[in-house]
């Protein structure tokens, strides 16, 4: 297994790739810059075979229809997520970033908590952790968590969007801090940390925050 990053968009988003051993590839968030993600699948010589959202944002899902089509890969993505997906105007692209319906998305399959996506030899687990937005999931596979914007370094995501509630970040955080193993924590901004750092230094896991 082999992870690979690229930062897209105007709000520097981490698109990352999940290869299994046979080059085959899920894309967790393709937010935007199709060209730069195909660009890092070319040079390794990867196949996109699913892509993955944390969550429904216009900056985590710009490139997905583009890259879908192309490789007619299905997209997964949690149920509770179905309105901002499909909405340009709640998931905050609007016109501003050229045609909206770049950004009204819709999954192949959704996913609720607990549900296990098979890679080849890989096996990926799903986390609902809402707060950032309702349907807002991380992914588990190997050493790694993709969390999105649910945990960054330092901090989380903001709450104060559609569908947003602090109340559930707690909760989520609260869910995460009875992991037990050490994760390699890549965010959706920002550079990446472990598990153990953020329960140590996270206010919103220390409770500092509160």
């Amino acid at each position: 297994m082999k992870v690979y990053a690229v930062v897209v968009g105007v709000i520097r988003e981490n698109c990352f790739i999940l290869a299994s051993d046979a080059k085959n590839a899920a894309i967790v968030d393709p937010g935007d810059d199709a060209h730069l993600i195909e660009e890092l699948l070319a040079e390794n010589g990867l196949t996109v075979k699913m892509i993955l959202l944390t969550h429904g944002h216009f900056d985590h899902i710009g490139a997905v229809k583009e890259i879908a089509e192309k490789w007619n890969a299905p997209v997964y993505a949690a149920r509770k997520e179905q309105t901002l997906l499909s909405s340009a105007q709640l998931n905050r692209a609007g016109n501003r970033y050229g045609n909206a319906e770049r950004f009204q998305v819709t999954a192949d399959y959704w996913l609720e908590d607990g549900d296990k996506i098979t890679l080849d030899e890989l096996e990926i687990s799903v986390m609902s952790t809402p707060g950032h937005s309702a349907g807002s999931v991380c992914y588990f596979c190997g050493e790694f968590m993709f969390s999105g914007d649910t945990l960054f370094a330092g901090d989380v995501g903001r709450c104060d969007l559609y569908s947003g509630n602090f109340a559930a970040m707690l909760k989520s955080m609260e869910k995460l801090k009875k992991i037990e193993q050490n994760y390699q924590v890549l965010p959706g901004h920002g550079p990446a940390s472990t598990l153990d750092k953020e329960k140590m230094r996270n206010p919103y896991m220390t409770g500092e925050a509160l």
